[in-house]
This record gives C-alpha cells, sequence and structure tokens, in this order.
C-alpha cells in the first residue's frame, strides 16, 4: 500500500506555499532517498514520487493495483498526488525550490522552465537506457515520439506513450440506417451526411430539429489550437500539413496553406447552411457531447474510444441508439490522419535525489517490470474477484464498474504505456475495433516537423499569437471575414512575431538535418 506518509496536494495558493515544505518531494530534508533500498523492509525499494490525479478524489491509500505494484514490483510507493489543475504550478515551485522526488512526472513538456531544467543538467538523460529493458524498448522507444519529446536532441523523460493517430470521427449508425446511407469515405460523402443528418429527419419524430454535425471551441492556448474541435481532421483530409510542414527548406504554418483555406471554406459551408451548430465558438466540449447524446446532433469529431465511452452514454439516454466510428476519409492527396505527439508527458528522474547510475536503473527496472504482460493485463482489467471476473471460456469481463473507474482508472496515470493498442478478446468487437483503427492508421498518420524543436519566439510568445489565428478561423468561418480579411490577420500574426517563428524553426530544422 502506499506509505503511510502519503501527501495529497490540494488546489489553491495555500498549496503552492506550502509545496517546499513537503517531505515526500524534499532532498533537504536530512534523509537521503535512494531507490536501492528504504523504509519498507529487507528488499524493497521505496520510491518518491509526485503525480497527478483527475478523479474527484485521490486513489486511496487502501487502493488493491497499489498492492499489486508493490507486491510484484518488490516497491514501496510513496506518492505525492497533486490536482491536475494545479500540477503544472506545482511541478513549477518544486523545481525551482529543488524539493524533489525521485520520479517526476512533467506534463507541460515545453514549457521554458522545463526545458531550462533540462538543458541545466537537473534530469538524468535517459535516451542511451532505453535499449537495455525489454518492455521499454518496445513500449517507449518509438523514434517519432524520442525525437518529439527531445530536447537539443536528448531524450531526458520516459514518455506515456499515447496512440499515435487517435482522431476519427462518431456518429449515428441508427440515423444512417433509418437514412438508407452508408458511412462516408470521401469529403463529398461526408457532406453528404452531414446534410442528411440536419435536413432528411434522420430520427423520424417528423421535424427538422438536429444538426448534422456538433462542433465546440478548442480551448486549448498553446500553438496546437486551431479554435474549433474538429478543424484539424477536417484540414488532414484537405492535404493541410500537421501544424507546420518544410517547403523548400522553409518552416511555413499550417494556417498559411491553401489546403488550410479549403478546410475552413468547409466549415464555412456547414455553417452557412445551418448543417452545424450556429453557437459552435461558444460551446464546451461537455456540452458538445451532451448535445449528441441527447440525440440534437448525428455527428462529432472525437478520439476513436469515445465508441465505448460516448457508446455507453448515448444509450443511457436512448437504448436502440447505434454509434460507429470512421477514421479514413479520402481527400486530394488520399487518406490522411494527423498524428499526435504520441505521449502525454513524461517521468523524470532528478539527479538530486536519483544521485547514481545504478539508482537511475532501478528506477528503469521498475517502469518496465510494470508494463510487462502480467501487469498490461492487470491494467487493463484489474483485479480479478474486484474489477472483474472470468466467464466458463476464461474471458475476463468487468463485473464492478464502479470500483474499476474509482481504482483502477487513476492509476493509469503511472504506467509509461497506456495500453490503449493492446488487443483482447474479451474486450468486445467496438473496443478493439477502435484499437485497431489506432493501430492501422499510424501508416497515413502525418507528423510534424518541427515538433522537437524549441522556438524561443514561440515560448514567450506562442499563446497569444495563436490566438490571432484562432479568432480569424472562426470569425472566416462564421462570416465575419472574407479571405483578404483573414489574410490581413495572417499579416498581423507575421508582424508580431510570427515572422521571427518562422525563421527560428527555418534555423532549426537546417541544423537538425545537418544543412
Amino acid at each position: 500500500m502506499i506509505a503511510s506518509t502519503k501527501k495529497m496536494v490540494m488546489t489553491g495558493a495555500a498549496a503552492l506555499l506550502a509545496a517546499t515544505a513537503l517531505t515526500a518531494c524534499g532532498s533537504d530534508n536530512g534523509k537521503e532517498n535512494t531507490a536501492s533500498s528504504g523504509s519498507g523492509g529487507k528488499g524493497v525499494m521505496e520510491i518518491t514520487m509526485m503525480n497527478q490525479y483527475t478523479s474527484t478524489e485521490p486513489p486511496s491509500e487502501d487502493n488493491p493495483i497499489i498492492k499489486r505494484i508493490e507486491e510484484y514490483t518488490g516497491t514501496k510507493l510513496n506518492i505525492t498526488w497533486v490536482p491536475a489543475t494545479a500540477y503544472n504550478d506545482k511541478v513549477n515551485v518544486s523545481i525551482a525550490s529543488n524539493d524533489l522526488p525521485q520520479v517526476l512526472l512533467i506534463q507541460d513538456t515545453k514549457s521554458s522552465s522545463i526545458i531550462n531544467a533540462e538543458r541545466s543538467g537537473m534530469f538524468w538523460e535517459i535516451g542511451p537506457y532505453l535499449k537495455d529493458y525489454p518492455n521499454l524498448s518496445k513500449y517507449n522507444a518509438n523514434e517519432l515520439v524520442l525525437n518529439n519529446i527531445s530536447v537539443d536532441g536528448k531524450v531526458y523523460g520516459l514518455y506515456r506513450a499515447r496512440a499515435l493517430a487517435r482522431q476519427g470521427i462518431a456518429f449515428r449508425q441508427d440515423w444512417l440506417d433509418n437514412l438508407g446511407l452508408s458511412q462516408p469515405k470521401t469529403i463529398d460523402e461526408l457532406y453528404e451526411v452531414i446534410k442528411a443528418f440536419a435536413l432528411n429527419d434522420p430520427d423520424g419524430n417528423g421535424k427538422q430539429d438536429t444538426f448534422g454535425l456538433v462542433e465546440a471551441e478548442d480551448s486549448g492556448s498553446g500553438a496546437g489550437a486551431v479554435g474549433l474541435i474538429g478543424f484539424q481532421n477536417i484540414a488532414a483530409y484537405f492535404g493541410a500539413p500537421n501544424q507546420w510542414e518544410i517547403q523548400d527548406g522553409k518552416a511555413v504554418p499550417e494556417f498559411m496553406t491553401p489546403e488550410n483555406m479549403e478546410a475552413m471554406k468547409f466549415y464555412k459551408k456547414l455553417y452557412d447552411e445551418k448543417l452545424i451548430n450556429q453557437d459552435f465558438a461558444a460551446t464546451k466540449q461537455s456540452k458538445q457531447q451532451e448535445l449528441f447524446y441527447q440525440g440534437k446532433a448525428g455527428m462529432l469529431f472525437p478520439t476513436l474510444d469515445f465508441v465505448i465511452t460516448g457508446g455507453n452514454e448515448l444509450r443511457k439516454a436512448n437504448p436502440d441508439a447505434k454509434i460507429d466510428i470512421v477514421s479514413r476519409i479520402e481527400g486530394p492527396e488520399g487518406e490522411r490522419v494527423f498524428a499526435t505527439t504520441g505521449y502525454s508527458g513524461m517521468f523524470v528522474f532528478p539527479k538530486a535525489t536519483v544521485k547514481t547510475e545504478d539508482e537511475l536503473k532501478a528506477l528503469l527496472s521498475y517502469f518496465d517490470k510494470i508494463v510487462d504482460d502480467d501487469m498490461m493485463y492487470t491494467w487493463t482489467w484489474g483485479i480479478e474477484g474486484i474489477h472483474f471476473e472470468k466467464d466458463a471460456s476464461g474471458e475476463p469481463a468487468i463485473s464492478d464498474q464502479t470500483a474499476y473507474t474509482n481504482q483502477v482508472s487513476p492509476l493509469k496515470q503511472l504506467p509509461s504505456y497506456d495500453g490503449a493498442l493492446m488487443i483482447w478478446k474479451g474486450k468486445g468487437e467496438a473496443d478493439n475495433k477502435f484499437r485497431t483503427m489506432m493501430q492501422e492508421n499510424e501508416a497515413i498518420a502525418v507528423s510534424n516537423p518541427v515538433e522537437p524543436l524549441i522556438s524561443q519566439t514561440a515560448v514567450e510568445k506562442g499563446t497569444e499569437l495563436n490566438k490571432i489565428i484562432t479568432d480569424a478561423r472562426v470569425k472566416f468561418i462564421t462570416g465575419a471575414l472574407d479571405e483578404a480579411e483573414y489574410n490581413k490577420e495572417v499579416e498581423k500574426w507575421r508582424a508580431q512575431g510570427g515572422d521571427q517563428i518562422i525563421q527560428e524553426y527555418t534555423q532549426l530544422y537546417a541544423e537538425l538535418a545537418g544543412n
């Protein structure tokens, strides 16, 4: 179980003021933290860690998954759980005060504070070690992802792997059936389905009261924010680059390409014809999904695993509703999807608390062990008799969804591989369908070529500059700007620092390529 000294950091200013006093993270509290021994008893390795939680409450001390990890790995976990809403602030305070655990989860991997900490030598460089661990070399050594997470060509963190090709289209299959339509395979067919869902009474209630597509604002503030959630799907279908591309050796942002304009025109057509919710720019993602569950809209652009979570919610509202997903839509350049970064945060190992190479290797061995086959089964199903039972054929099935949600799901913050691509017979057709799609779509996933590059101007001004473009994109779709006025906003972006970002990415890319 979690050590009795486990800390739970609460939100608010008081938590940040008290951060330096949290002994679970401290290296200056008169006791040296080591990865080779600890208070857990002979042969037990104590590991101090700071991690986040997104559930209502942090994992409890008697969580059976923690006990399972500790028994399986011969460790005692001393985890400081921090609410996700306060996590980045807590990390910055811990780094500034050098009050660090042996294992620190970093979520904002490209922030200036993290980059500076890496360049200063605060964390171990772990890239050269990954090949020595069978599971880490299998699950956490993808060259594209390692490139994305690197700083100056060096890998300082064990990334938490996520599917590279997660995005897709979820829709009401029963509405398609009612209208005698097939699942869309091209951009034109996608438009026709959206139009039919809005205009042809797909739910059979005799009223024209549905949207074909329900959209929501993209509230992200980073360089990847695009103004509305599904835009990147459509941009990919039209052949736009994934945020940036290199043309004749020069970095070019996606929003300056003709393919981006075609994607915006597609959305503008949906808006003008009232096939999409007219208040999309003020619609939160939770509201977007609620409208889908309520049968007010027939389509949205989520991650592919929405077929499970969204399907469950949809059937609560309408037991006869059917949901399905597609991910490959043919456009001018064939079938394309945008690659994600391939990770969600990373674990770093501070040199202040992991003092020797042997201690680092012991920690890497722990991470390697918790994603071997037996533990992957645990991450997927939980513990037999508590979270799942087996049927007569030996196939597992979740038996207590509440226990699974409260005990297993929050602990998925701990392994470096989330198992999203693991195929399990007992998961069922829909579950394995999205996993298979994610695997197969890696072959057509378009990456962002500047992801591993660090433009200082983008770090300092990226958020405010990005807002110029996201606002202009929404205004173009809603008709507040025409194409010439949109281009003027792009020129504003360039004049206020965008040209400097282009120059820096161009130079950095050339240096990385050895030119």
